[in-house]
């Protein structure tokens, strides 16, 4: 292995250099931008579903009659995206307000594509409802662009099946998750696992391949692909199927 690997960032569009053990799915590897392999990865996954072929997103042509949004996705490439395409970045918790498991209905059959950059582990249970808000929000023909930690095999793990009317709390210095049932039970979770941050970044599940692609096609999706071929050029080095964006189109 090399100690050194050069790419192009492919949301700056800027050569940079990192060391090959330092690219990892998270860490950011970009000199310039500031990206990581799994931002890069999701616009790559974007390019070839949108357009047919791998482009850097300033190479993007000007469509901004395409309309998408992304949930929270990172300003680097969403405030590039929006110069190209007719794209919004969504928020749970600030304008512009969206929250997948109750889409307006006024959006339904809007979108040509749709990005979710590390969300669905953190919606709350059923998740079938969120992906099937993601295909209603969809036109014919749009695309949905995914990323979340999962396991290559087995089936998904839901943390907190019966979550309804709950609190995060914290007591002799540790954060615990209590809950009351929709049947009146009362329910109390310790050893919580936040994902860059405390409260909204709560793990809810933990999603495998199969579960994934389940999902996706319960839900209407078709031609579902698993984008786990790595990109050397744009520095999209992963070491496993764990992380890789997944697309799909209705």
């Amino acid at each position: 292995m090399k100690p050194f690997t050069p790419f192009l960032c492919n949301i700056c569009a800027l050569p940079s250099v990192r060391r090959t053990a330092k690219i990892d799915r998270e860490r950011a590897t970009c000199l310039w931008c500031g990206s990581n392999v799994r931002f890069r990865a999701t616009i790559d996954a974007l390019s070839l579903r949108l357009h047919g072929k791998s482009l850097p997103l300033p190479l993007f042509p000007k469509q901004k009659d395409r309309a998408g949004f992304g949930m929270s996705d990172w300003d680097g490439y969403a405030l590039r995206l929006a110069k190209k395409l007719g794209y919004t970045n969504t928020y749970y918790h600030q304008e512009p307000l969206l929250d997948i498991t109750a889409p307006p209905a006024g959006q339904l059959g809007r979108y040509e594509f749709i990005i979710s950059g590390d969300v669905m582990e953190h919606i709350q249970a059923p998740i079938d409802r969120a992906f099937e808000n993601v295909f209603k929000l969809l036109k014919k023909g749009g695309v949905f662009v995914l990323t979340v930690p999962f396991r290559p095999t087995g089936e998904i793990e839901e943390h907190y099946p019966d979550l309804h009317d709950f609190q995060i709390v914290s007591e002799d210095g540790k954060k615990r998750l209590r809950n009351k049932t929709r049947d009146g039970r009362t329910q109390s979770f310790d050893n919580l696992v936040f994902h860059g941050g405390e409260g909204a970044a709560l793990e809810m599940r933990i999603f495998s391949l199969p579960s994934l692609k389940r999902l996706l096609t319960n839900a209407g999706f078709t031609d579902i692909q698993l984008h786990n071929t790595n990109v050397a050029r744009y520095g999209i080095l992963q070491e496993g199927p764990f992380g890789y964006p997944l697309s799909a189109k209705k």
